[in-house]
């Protein structure tokens, strides 16, 4: 991929309209750790890969939905090896970028606007839209891109009112989680991309630390106070991750899977698996094919 710098990403908007709508198609999701002032809603249409949003990390895949609030860093990163083996596909996503004032200031002190007026600060959190809900805005926000002028924008606020209606939301990231400055998210960017190529080999804190030019102990500080989490912890939720996807799309054994994900002890991997799942992995493979009977 190459090396990225870190962004406070420019939001494009033409003077004939309060907000941007913009399909982004590429080989892979190119923009990295970044935050901006504005409110963004994001459709994966296609790639899969890891979702970093604030603090929280998870696996995206198409279909997924999320609003993510003012300066709230996130980055979406491709599984490189899923493009290795389909050299084909694309990353491709719908993004409707706004100003969290964009109707005018006095608009959400009106009684009916209340309820976006709350989902406007869950979103500074992230949050991802599920179920049915899901599949409503989905489509508006396919037709949005058709319409101009006060359709276009009754479109966007109806999109805001029955996400705000809905209890069909999950909130991704911890309060506080913001993109402070420029040279915290180039650092950031650094360490995450650093560990998303390296994780299935060993990273010694010296190696890590070593890019940032830090000795370890001042590392470690610096990474827990901008990301709310311990170094170490964050490398596990990157490994059991891996080992989440193998799990569920791949036929190996347990043994194997704790070797593709970077660890070399079968038995320390079970105990990091069930501390940050909750689950052994055969448990988690177990109620994954349950599911797939019942459905």
């Amino acid at each position: 991929m190459g090396t990225m710098k870190a962004i406070l990403q420019k939001v494009p908007v033409s003077s004939e309209t309060s907000f941007a709508v913009q399909e982004f198609r590429s080989p892979y999701f190119n923009i990295p750790w970044h935050f901006h002032p504005e409110c963004e809603l994001v459709l994966v249409i296609e790639g899969t890969g890891k979702r970093f949003v604030g603090d929280h990390i998870s696996h995206f895949e198409p279909g997924n939905l999320v609003l993510l609030g003012p300066n709230l860093p996130h980055w979406y990163r491709n599984d490189a090896a899923y493009y290795e083996k389909n050299p084909v596909l694309e990353a491709a996503s719908l993004v409707i970028q706004f100003n969290p004032n964009f109707p005018g200031d006095s608009f959400f002190e009106l009684p009916e606007a209340v309820n976006v007026k709350k989902l406007l600060k869950k979103s500074v959190m992230g949050v991802e839209i599920l179920g049915e809900t899901r599949r409503i805005i989905t489509a508006l926000m396919h037709d949005i891109s058709g319409l101009s002028g006060m359709d276009r924008l009754l479109h966007l606020l109806s999109i805001l009112n029955i996400m705000a209606s809905s209890n069909e939301i999950r909130i991704l990231s911890n309060p506080g989680a913001t993109g402070a400055n420029m040279k915290d998210s180039e650092r950031i960017n650094k360490i995450y991309e650093y560990v998303m190529s390296n994780f299935t080999n060993p990273i010694q804190l010296q190696e890590i630390s070593g890019i940032l030019n830090m000795c370890p102990s001042t590392f470690c500080r610096y990474f827990k106070n901008r990301t709310r989490k311990n170094f170490t912890y964050f490398l596990n939720e990157i490994r059991i991750g891996h080992a989440c996807k193998l799990l569920i799309e791949g036929d190996y054994s347990i043994t194997e899977i704790c070797f593709m994900s970077g660890y070399n002890n079968v038995a320390f991997f079970n105990r990091q698996f069930k501390a940050i799942k909750g689950k052994t992995p055969k448990e988690f493979r177990q109620e994954y094919l349950n599911r797939l009977v019942i459905h």
